[in-house]
């Protein structure tokens, strides 16, 4: 009621253009809408799904795409199949659909080992001749993985484990938050590329290419060891990504009105003291 009470007085008084009045007609509709949520944990999680069924009889000859927040495009259909050269690199072999979504209505999209990198809205678009027949959206939520340990402790572990073959060719990447390698796996443990920081303290699993155990354990572990580390593994046909947030809990000496104090820091204040 409210809406049309404003195209009246626009109306009436004449103060806008036809283009003001589209644009004030579209916002409104745009507010009306509202976007499905899928929250999911990065840590252990094979697959998410982001759920879109409609009941619309889709023609034959219709284009689907889905499309990332960033504009790739994770899947594409069209002319009754899969499209995987429209596919961005990074939702290669990670992307499934119904078969017979044209049929069933079922545009629900499964995307496979999902990752930080992944969070954010999706859009699913119908084209029937360069025509927009459908267009909605899901956000994906992705927390991220969270390790806590003692100041002390003698390792800690930074879990990433895949279900999927890893190639020969895969190389792999331990980062910290500044940038520094941890760990480097190409045809095997490449140490003249470990930041000095790192050196002799590190470890993987000798055979992870077998077990797709792509874990790192960290030696000795110090409260400036907390923050974000991600690992980035790839090869032709292959990219995965991993974040992994690290809490060393300590007590660390804090000058306060001319005295020592030890105390406990939270992870926010770590950073802000490093």
């Amino acid at each position: 009621m409210f809406s049309v009470q404003i195209f009246h007085f626009i109306r009436s008084k004449k103060m806008c253009s036809v283009f003001m009045l589209l644009f004030l007609q579209r916002t409104l509709c745009f507010v009306s809408l509202s976007v499905p949520i899928v929250e999911v944990e990065q840590s252990g999680v094979e697959s998410v799904q982001l759920p879109l069924q409609i009941k619309v009889n889709l023609p034959n000859d219709s284009k689907v795409e889905w499309v990332d927040s960033s504009y790739r495009m994770p899947y594409v259909y069209q002319n009754n199949s899969d499209q995987p050269e429209e596919q961005d690199r990074r939702y290669r072999n990670r992307t499934e659909i119904n078969k017979d979504l044209l049929i069933t209505g079922d545009l629900s999209l499964t995307l496979k080992h999902p990752t930080e990198w992944d969070r954010g809205p999706y859009t699913c678009t119908v084209y029937n001749k360069e025509k927009i027949l459908m267009r909605k959206q899901v956000d994906l939520k992705v927390r991220v993985c969270q390790v806590e340990v003692e100041k002390g402790a003698e390792s800690v572990q930074l879990p990433f484990k895949t279900t999927e073959n890893l190639p020969e060719d895969v190389k792999l990447k331990w980062r910290d938050r500044y940038n520094r390698k941890l760990h480097v796996y190409q045809n095997g443990w490449r140490a003249e590329e470990q930041h000095q920081v790192y050196r002799d303290r590190t470890k993987m699993d000798e055979h992870l290419l077998k077990t797709r155990d792509l874990s790192l354990t960290l030696k000795h572990p110090t409260v400036s060891d907390s923050g974000r580390y991600n690992c980035v593994v790839e090869s032709r046909n292959i990219y995965r990504y991993k974040t992994v947030l690290l809490k060393v809990k300590g007590r660390v000496q804090v000058q306060d009105g001319g005295h020592q104090e030890q105390k406990a820091l939270s992870l926010t204040e770590l950073h802000l003291l490093e």
